[in-house]
């Protein structure tokens, strides 16, 4: 079950690369998606990280996303409530 569904709304702040840590649900720019909502995956020691999404069965797959960089980083939700 996705932690977050369309209509959410969310609270982010920006948030050091250093801090990031696999589970935390982040928002990106992507240029493929634009800005999206996506949770850590993976974060690798070369700076960059891989996200994942909840909803397996609707989310579009880490292999399509690829990797992010602390610069497509801009923050790291702290807060959602529902409509």
């Amino acid at each position: 079950m996705p932690s977050l569904n369309d209509g959410d709304f969310v609270c982010a702040m920006r948030w050091p690369f250093r801090w990031l840590r696999s589970g935390q649900i982040v928002v990106v720019k992507s240029s493929t998606y634009g800005v999206i909502i996506k949770r850590v995956d993976h974060v690798n020691i070369d700076g960059t990280f891989t996200l994942t999404g909840d909803n397996k069965a609707h989310s579009v797959s880490q292999e399509a996303m690829g990797k992010f960089t602390r610069a497509q980083l801009l923050g790291k939700v702290i807060y959602h409530t529902s409509e």
